[in-house]
């Protein structure tokens, strides 16, 4: 599997859809995920479905202020937030904690977007992963990337599959079945 030079650049493509990031690279720092795009876009939000190493599984969201924090800690293993762009932020001292992943984006407003721009993954040793976002018009969530921790090393692969209905569905589609929901968009914590 490809890996990533330190303070180097890949873009995933659909022939070349999935890299590895080394153990400091996957493991000092924070690695962050940010849906650079135009506004005319539209309203692009981040999401991610993840599954802690004790099983727990949710999703983070800037929107709805919902960050993953192991049992018994308050620090956030994922967090959303937004500068200019929206962004999630793995915080690779807790590592270990974080079993899988899948990034996602959507409409806050609930509105077709027009899907341009990239989706960029950077650690702080400089690290950039790439995803480009040309994908045309989608009315629903779409499954960005997915995040593996195997053995240390995170495997990014490129996923960019349109999924129809609302963020639950994009977790039943990749296999999160251990949350349960409100609603459509809302888990039970």
């Amino acid at each position: 599997m490809p890996r990533v030079a330190s303070g180097g650049r890949t873009i995933l493509t659909p022939s070349n859809p999935t890299v590895t990031l080394n153990r400091v690279q996957s493991g000092v720092g924070w690695l962050r995920f940010e849906a650079v795009c135009s506004p005319a876009v539209g309203d692009v939000r981040l999401g991610s479905v993840y599954q802690l190493a004790d099983g727990t599984s949710s999703i983070v969201q800037r929107a709805t202020g919902i960050a993953a924090a192991p049992p018994g800690t308050h620090r956030p293993v994922i967090a959303g937030s937004q500068v200019e762009y929206d962004r999630l932020t793995v915080d690779l001292r807790q590592s270990r904690s974080l079993s899988r992943m899948l990034v996602y984006g959507f409409s806050e407003s609930g509105q077709e977007l027009t899907w341009g721009g990239t989706l960029i993954g950077q650690t702080f040793g400089g690290v950039r992963v790439e995803l480009p976002l040309d994908m045309g018009r989608h009315h629903g969530p779409i499954a960005l990337l997915s995040l593996y921790n195997i053995d240390g090393e995170f495997v990014l692969r490129a996923e960019t599959e349109k999924v129809a209905g609302a963020v639950r569905e994009v977790a039943r589609a990749f296999g999160y079945d251990r949350i349960t929901w409100a609603d459509d968009h809302t888990p039970v914590l």
